[in-house]
């Protein structure tokens, strides 16, 4: 028992850290396309324009 547990427990805080890293990941807008894509990209994924104004976070 003491296993599946420990392997909950690690679940939970893997499933807390994804969760907390989705809501402050910052989003773009492509001014082109209007597609919205999280601000890793420097180029829109959908038609290839440059980064576009920032939208809130966590939508």
């Amino acid at each position: 028992m003491g296993l599946f547990n420990a392997l909950g427990r690690r679940v939970e805080e893997f499933k807390q850290t994804a969760e907390n890293a989705a809501e402050r990941a910052e989003t773009v807008q492509c001014p082109a396309c209007d597609e919205r894509f999280d601000s890793t990209h420097e180029r829109c994924p959908e038609c290839g324009e440059e980064t576009g104004e920032s939208t809130e976070s966590g939508e």
